[in-house]
């Protein structure tokens, strides 16, 4: 009878060790690699539709402002503002740049609305040296908000005046053929010796009457438009060959 025993207890014990041999599994909570669907949601998002990607579809955009310049300025990668410590010139130079390398390719990207001679316009406005078509406009319409917020003596015997912000000049009574051709009548006093008063940004100013249209043209370009409308700006680029334009 003792080898029939044996045999029982081995019996026994091998049911014993035997994973799942008369033992009730743990609940699946317990598991480490468990996910209890009904506890462990996570919190819900913030919505999308309340960031700016996705209000316009465009992604990596940071700005909120609505322009055509600033559709311009997001597709070609130009400079929205100085770094800390640059100066007007030096945002100049880099927009400068960049324009070379892309106008050299033929890579220049323009949105609805902004034709050569807006572009043109652009470029005068931002020219801060040369012998023709300098507006040198951003020594004091300075990026983003063209506008310093400093004080200019920008009439001869008249008083200092803060510099306005050039844009959504389209909210305002502005005429902007009438004020451009005022700055050129300063720069030339200015530059005559007729006004040392008149503050030193209009001395590097060179612009004429023909000029006046292609910054009338780019001038247009800074009034926001709807979200809606801004992702059509980006989404719809043409490439505008200024290889002509070369500097």
């Amino acid at each position: 009878m003792a080898p029939m025993k044996s045999t029982v207890v081995l019996a026994l014990l091998s049911c014993g060790l035997a994973a799942g041999c008369g033992q009730a599994k743990p609940p699946a909570t317990d598991r480490p690699d468990a996910v209890d669907h009904e506890v462990s949601k996570p919190p819900l998002a913030k919505e999308a539709s309340d960031s700016i990607e996705e209000q316009t579809k465009v992604h990596r955009l940071k700005s909120t402002k609505r322009a055509v310049y600033d559709a311009f300025v997001y597709v070609n990668r130009l400079p929205e503002g100085p770094e800390q410590w640059e100066t007007p010139v030096d945002v100049a130079g880099r927009i400068f740049g960049r324009l070379a390398n892309q106008e050299g390719r033929i890579l220049l990207k323009v949105p609805t609305g902004m034709e050569r001679e807006s572009y043109l316009g652009f470029k005068t406005f931002f020219r801060y040296e040369g012998e023709t078509q300098v507006g040198n406009c951003a020594a004091c319409h300075t990026l983003p908000e063209f506008t310093d917020s400093k004080e200019h003596l920008v009439t001869r015997g008249g008083s200092p005046v803060i510099t306005p912000s050039l844009r959504n000049l389209a909210q305002t009574k502005v005429d902007i053929r009438t004020v451009i051709m005022a700055k050129i009548a300063t720069s030339i006093q200015k530059r005559s010796g007729e006004a040392d008063e008149i503050d030193e940004a209009y001395a590097a100013m060179n612009i004429s009457e023909e000029d006046v249209p292609g910054l009338v043209a780019f001038l247009k370009l800074l009034n926001d438009v709807p979200d809606k409308d801004y992702r059509d700006l980006i989404v719809g680029v043409t490439l505008l060959d200024t290889s002509g334009d070369i500097e």
